[in-house]
């Protein structure tokens, strides 16, 4: 992405240091005379910050006319030097458009996309949009790899909804979308798991409107929609699962504000860009303005800073937080019915400092906390600056009747082990098969207390990259990477039936493509529970499935999944797809006994071609792509005039 690392944080020529930012004030980052070029996105995309390689990830969007093609290009912004990057993954889920929120996981280092509108503007193949769009992928920016996570049972989070990282359970929560009917819901990445939270009462169901976690209140913010007034600020409580009205002394203006939300750490501020209708500059409009949410007076300040990123449209801003910068940045996509003097199109950047730093010195939470399991108890080790040493290791035992949060923490109960390669933790008397969290503070002289590490779990991670080989009509060959941690002790293997549509039963895939002969898979209609096919757990990292027949038509009866189609988008006439389909998947299990969550499924059909390229020259087209894993596979092309 950049030449070194010197260059990566240099800021361009008339590009102003993000050091020297005044408080309450915006800056024009991008598109900036002398200043790196500014691509053309379109708007409705999402972003996320990666703190690690410091890098905002950008996915999704209209085109820039917003009536065409929704795109699926990921980009990458460096907020330090202004400068956009094109990434070409392996692959990515498909082109949507109202795909804010998305969120970035901290603690898993992914950016996680959910679903918005696909297929509804320009040409989608349909094909595609049925067999991946499920409810999350997550996009490893390190490795530049999109995998789509694949998980059952699950909600069908909405377009435009409301979505915020939970950085205390290490979490996503989502709330609301167009169109949705979930509620409440909280997708876990480290076990792959949704839960739907069906809390006794929740804010009224919206489109847009935006949410943000405050850390020191341990809430979720709630603020704002877009097509209709919602005069209340929300709070949710996750470990409670309670929403509250927190009911401000003073409020933004709320109807059809479509604003955009983010969480200042520093300050421990929600800075809002609120879209507001009224008179500016002397001239009745609307327009934006920036709002900041105190929670220790439980009112918003209007801020009037220096300037206001131009123009009052809706679904044209999305926001992330740059604690390492202490800014706020906004992008503003800026077409002509915003009708901003001198500014056809723009991609414009923007970013906002609320106040200066705190720049009392803590000491630093631990760093690559990690355990590992025994046959009856964990070790904890981590990192530390040096000088620092452990004040506290706190254990919290999940609580059986909720997936996603934890008792107060319990009573320490181990034994501190000094050692040259870092600190350790050792408990000893932990029940096998049930997982606990471990977090860790340190302290330092003159430093004091750090704030807590992120959690870790005695809990293996997924296994993800699963391959399913078709050597016959009977005979299924699995394989999938080797367990980073060494506790692991095993596998266990599960597989779910499947029933399909082919692309000549489905009306819309007809129209767009000839089907082949014989008709391959066009959707899966409903995917059947998973059962495990291995009694005790499997030392390998292979299995061979042969208690199948490929040649008999499978029916779900008991769904863990399902695709509706009505009945006109069927063609009663069309050939069915001439095999049975079987999902399998593989759950990782670790000395304590504790097994991993589902990771993503692999299918009896092949998995869809990776890192796909294609080159004009005149009349002809190059087309290159990397060779799929399963055995035994022959290529066929199609190509469809667009």
């Amino acid at each position: 992405i950049c030449a070194n690392a010197q260059d990566k944080e240099k800021p361009a020529p008339g590009l102003a240091p993000l050091a020297d930012q005044a408080p309450n004030t915006w800056i024009k980052r991008s598109p900036l005379k002398g200043a790196p070029l500014s691509p053309m996105l379109g708007y409705e995309g999402s972003f996320g910050y990666d703190p690690k390689a410091k890098l905002v990830v950008r996915w999704a969007g209209h085109n820039q006319g917003g009536g065409g093609e929704q795109n699926a290009e990921t980009w990458t912004y460096e907020p330090a030097t202004a400068k956009w990057t094109l990434r070409e993954p392996n692959t990515s889920p498909p082109g949507a458009c109202c795909n804010a929120q998305n969120v970035f996981d901290i603690a898993g280092g992914r950016f996680l996309r959910f679903p918005a509108f696909s297929g509804s503007h320009g040409w989608h193949w349909f094909r595609e949009n049925y067999l991946s769009n499920s409810s999350v992928w997550s996009y490893d920016v390190e490795k530049n790899r999109w995998r789509d996570m694949r998980l059952v049972p699950t909600p069908r989070p909405a377009p435009l909804r409301c979505a915020s990282w939970d950085s205390d359970h290490q979490v996503v929560v989502i709330f609301g979308g167009a169109g949705g009917n979930d509620g409440t819901i909280v997708y876990d990445p480290y076990a792959n798991e949704w839960t739907r939270m069906n809390p006794k009462k929740q804010p009224a169901g919206r489109s847009a409107g935006n949410m943000a976690y405050h850390k020191a209140m341990q809430k979720h913010i709630l603020f704002g929609t877009q097509f209709s007034d919602d005069p209340h600020t929300w709070a949710y409580d996750l470990a409670k699962n309670e929403w509250t009205d927190l009911k401000p002394a003073a409020m933004p203006p709320t109807d059809k504000n479509d604003a955009v939300l983010a969480y200042d750490e520093h300050n421990k501020v929600i800075v809002a860009s609120v879209r507001v209708f009224g008179q500016r500059e002397g001239i009745d409009e609307w327009h934006y303005e920036t709002w900041t949410y105190l929670h220790d007076e439980n009112s918003w300040k209007k801020m009037n800073p220096n300037v206001e990123p131009p123009g009052g449209g809706q679904r044209r801003r999305i926001m992330a937080a740059i604690p390492d910068q202490n800014v706020i940045l906004m992008e503003n996509y800026v077409n002509p019915p915003q009708k901003v003097p001198g500014v056809e199109r723009e991609q414009q950047i923007w970013t906002y400092r609320y106040a200066a730093a705190n720049l009392k010195r803590k000491a630093n939470p631990p760093s690559n906390v990690r355990v590992e399991t025994t046959q009856k108890g964990a070790i904890i080790r981590w990192d530390t600056e040096p000088g620092a040493f452990a004040s506290d290791v706190i254990c919290f035992e999940r609580r059986p009747d909720w997936p996603v949060s934890f008792n107060v923490p319990l009573s320490n109960q181990g034994v501190m082990i000094p050692s040259d390669l870092g600190n350790e933790f050792e408990t000893r008397d932990l029940p096998r098969g049930k997982v606990h969290f471990y977090s860790v503070m340190v302290s330092m002289p003159k430093k004091g207390y750090s704030a807590e590490s992120i959690k870790v779990r005695t809990q293996p991670r997924l296994v993800e990259d699963v391959i399913a080989s078709v050597q016959t009509a009977t005979k299924v060959s699995l394989t999938w990477p080797a367990a980073k941690e060494k506790d692991v002790v095993g596998y266990h293997v599960e597989r779910a039936p499947v029933e399909v549509l082919s692309e000549d039963q489905i009306v819309r895939l007809r129209k767009d493509t000839l089907p082949l002969d014989p008709p391959s898979v066009g959707a899966l209609k409903a995917i059947g529970k998973f059962e495990k096919l291995t009694k005790e757990p499997i030392l390998e990292t292979t299995f061979t499935d042969t208690a199948i027949d490929l040649r008999k038509a499978i029916t779900v009866k008991d769904a863990s999944y399902t695709h509706r189609f009505a009945m006109s988008q069927l063609n009663p006439d069309g050939t069915p797809y001439r095999y049975a389909v079987y999902a399998y998947r593989v759950r990782a299990v670790n000395k304590l006994g504790v097994e991993s969550g589902a990771g993503p499924y692999a299918l009896t059909i092949p998995s869809a071609p990776q890192f796909v390229f294609a080159k004009e020259d005149g009349l002809k087209c190059h087309l290159k792509w990397e060779k799929n894993p399963e055995q035994g596979l022959v290529h066929r092309l199609r190509s469809v005039d667009g």
